[in-house]
């Protein structure tokens, strides 16, 4: 049964807020920035910060703590935790896997018609593949659960007059599109660290997103290498996490079980694969297209 903790839920609502109000000073602020200049300033924020619920149900911004060394000219960390292949590897602060860059290739080695993110936030992935190789021949659609997520793309997308973007209301618990929506005859989709938080997906997720176009690829970066065998000591912490978080458990199944069925083409699937900011939740690389 589809299924996720309201906890969650509600979490991430008041995150987005928090993120949305941030974003408004400079959407607002007569400075004149883009959409990708506001999403550069949230970023530099998160990166050195991170958003705590100190026990009143209430988000506020605290300073991130590190164990690390720092530079002596300025208080930024040398080094970082991450995993790879199951295992906690040490390496530069600013090391990171780019799935950003991964779509943007994808969209150049083959001609869609769109681009679609589900669980798209505010729209950072989207904005970032628009201003850096997406080209403004490409329609880009974001579906978004939060309200204030939704809201925030929408007015990052007015400021930005030649991208072709709609954003819209996407619940992975009870996926369906507005027939409204043109997304195309050939569209490329992805997820990105969203299906995780949703502790059971429904059976039928990976047909019904298939059926959006006549043809379909999607690419997902998800957090699912423990539902498929232990490569490590990082992926016996990673399960250990997800039990305790109530994230999900079900990707995997329910990704080789549409497979099986004849609802998909499973293209590709690597296990922990990315270099990510969290060490305890490893990105895997799954692809699939229609049949």
């Amino acid at each position: 049964m589809a299924y996720q903790e309201k906890k969650w839920q509600n979490f991430y609502e008041k995150a987005w807020a928090i993120r949305a109000e941030f974003m408004s000073e400079f959407l607002n602020g007569g400075g004149g920035y883009n959409a990708l200049q506001i999403i550069g300033e949230l970023e530099k924020m998160e990166r050195l910060n991170r958003l705590v619920d100190n026990g009143d149900g209430k988000l506020k911004w605290e300073k991130a703590t590190s164990p690390s060394q720092k530079f002596n000219f300025a208080d930024i960390p040398h080094n970082k935790i991450t995993s790879l292949n199951g295992l906690n590897i040490l390496v530069p602060f600013y090391t990171n896997t780019s799935i950003v860059d991964m779509i943007i290739d994808a969209l150049a080695l083959e001609q869609y018609d769109s681009v679609i993110e589900l669980g798209c936030g505010y729209g950072q992935n989207l904005f970032k593949i628009f201003y850096n190789g997406g080209g403004v021949n490409l329609k880009y659609f974001g579906g978004e659960f939060t309200k204030s997520g939704v809201e925030m793309a929408r007015k990052l997308a007015n400021i930005e007059p030649n991208m072709k973007a709609e954003f819209f209301h996407f619940n992975h618990l009870k996926p369906k599109f507005d027939k409204k929506l043109d997304f195309g005859k050939k569209v490329l989709v992805f997820t990105c660290h969203t299906i995780e938080q949703v502790k059971e997906i429904p059976d039928n997720w990976f047909k019904i997103v298939s059926n959006i176009a006549p043809f379909v690829r999607c690419i997902h970066a998800e957090p699912f290498g423990f539902q498929v065998g232990n490569l490590g000591e990082a992926t016996k912490n990673h399960k250990e996490y997800f039990l305790k978080a109530g994230w999900n458990l079900n990707f995997a199944k329910t990704l080789k079980m549409a497979g099986q069925n004849g609802d998909i083409i499973i293209e590709d699937a690597l296990l922990e694969y990315s270099c990510g900011t969290d060490p305890f939740n490893p990105t895997s690389i799954a692809v699939w297209r229609t049949v």
